[in-house]
């Protein structure tokens, strides 16, 4: 399947917003909002945002003897700390797989596992996402530094002597394109299986979910724990990575490329809502329902900051977008939620659809036409996984776009390139 890229605009008797496609290991769909109609259409839009455009910087050659950073492991309450010898392993997987990964160097893990297999797994792993950090022509995501959080959920013996660990890992790493930016990422889940060879430990196993390892995962039809699919990972790890690339050309055929807004009587106030973006990137808000744990929450984020931005929920028509509840309800009236606040697709749909009030977008718009407070939509055509909202752009030397900052729920991410 192709990885595409457009956008879309907001405008209407309604609140506006423009939608672009993304498209890098997925696909995407940007939202820019302009305002609710009702009377004279606005031709400008207010309440927009500083936008803080990153320019690109110098490539420096990283000192491979200097470490890039550091990491600590913690343990959820009531969870059994491993052994000095068991985290130094660890860490010392973690260590080299971001410093390959800062320096843009293919990793060796040979020496860390004791299964050829799993170490390439692992390998291949990192150089899948080192792929993704030299994307873009003249664009330096090499890294200055990095801080990494493992938080154990689980830690135990299986019947072998062997130790099995469950974590959350919490990363906030610093690109040499972005000084001064913390682009934090949390919620990648790790599992490890390490094992005692001649009084040393050594990885026995090792699983990190990223996108391709959730596609074959959805494809096998079976749970993580039931299925190794090391082996598949690694032969399919080269054509998802050509996926990726040819996505990647697609959408810079779209560079220099201009949409306007869609018109509006009222304005999205974009500060507002990356305000509000900034404030629950990485945590969540008491007042709403929470979809991690069932589908995630990437959607009801992005509504919510929609809503921080002046757009109002929308009970009046066909199409509605609205959340006075967690029952779902599709109905013109202030009950329930609509499956296009929490669903990627049908929000999709919703912005595309509505006329009258409520929310003024166009959907497909060129995709790097975005502005800080419009959405990416990421996925592949006519299956739209998850959404973002750009936080700030990136630019080359003459001022084009050709990346974004976005933030996220589930993965939870904050300024962090769109194009990882």
């Amino acid at each position: 399947m192709r990885r595409r890229g457009r956008s879309a605009k907001v405008g209407g008797r309604q609140w506006g917003l423009k939608q672009m496609l993304a498209g890098a290991a997925l696909a995407g769909l940007l939202l820019g909002t302009a305002g609710c109609t009702g009377g004279e259409p606005l031709t400008e839009q207010t309440g927009q945002p500083t936008t803080q455009v990153i320019a690109p910087q110098p490539f420096q050659t990283q000192d491979p003897e200097k470490p890039l950073g550091d990491g600590e492991i913690l343990y959820e309450e009531g969870v059994s700390p491993l052994r000095k010898e068991q985290e130094e392993v660890i860490h010392t997987y973690m260590t080299r797989a971001y410093a390959c990964m800062g320096r843009l160097e293919e990793p060796d893990f040979s020496d860390l596992f004791t299964d050829e297999t799993q170490a390439l797994a692992s390998q291949s792993a990192i150089a899948l996402q080192i792929g993704t950090r030299t994307l873009i022509d003249g664009i330096d995501y090499t890294l200055t530094g990095y801080h990494y959080t493992l938080s154990c959920m689980q830690t135990g013996e299986v019947e072998d002597g062997a130790v099995e660990v469950g974590a959350i890992e919490t990363i906030v790493q610093n690109f040499t394109q972005l000084p001064g930016v913390d682009s934090e990422r949390s919620g990648n889940f790790h599992h490890f299986v390490l094992e005692q060879v001649g009084g040393a430990w050594y990885i026995r196993s090792h699983m990190q979910y990223d996108t391709l390892y959730g596609q074959l995962l959805e494809d096998s039809e079976t749970d993580w724990r039931d299925g190794d699919l090391t082996a598949q990972y690694i032969e399919a790890m080269p054509g998802y990575l050509e996926q990726i690339q040819a996505a990647q050309e697609e959408r810079e055929g779209q560079l220099g490329q201009a949409s306007p807004l869609p018109q509006a009587d009222h304005p999205y106030d974009r500060q507002a809502a990356l305000e509000y973006a900034d404030a629950y990137a990485m945590d969540r808000n008491g007042a709403w329902t929470d979809y991690s744990a069932v589908g995630g929450n990437c959607q009801n984020y992005v509504s919510q900051c929609l809503l921080a931005g002046g757009i109002p929920m929308d009970v009046s028509g066909g199409a509605v977008w609205k959340w006075y509840g967690s029952t779902p309800s599709n109905s013109p009236r202030a009950e329930g939620r609509s499956t296009s606040w929490t669903g990627v697709g049908s929000f999709r749909t919703y912005a595309a659809d509505n006329t009258g009030f409520g929310l003024a977008a166009q959907v497909d718009a060129p995709y790097y036409s975005g502005q800080p407070g419009d959405l990416i939509q990421m996925g592949t055509e006519g299956v739209w996984r998850h959404a973002v909202i750009i936080r700030d752009l990136v630019c080359d030397e003459q001022g084009n776009t050709v990346d974004y900052l976005i933030n996220s729920n589930t993965n939870d991410m904050k300024n962090f390139p769109a194009s990882l």
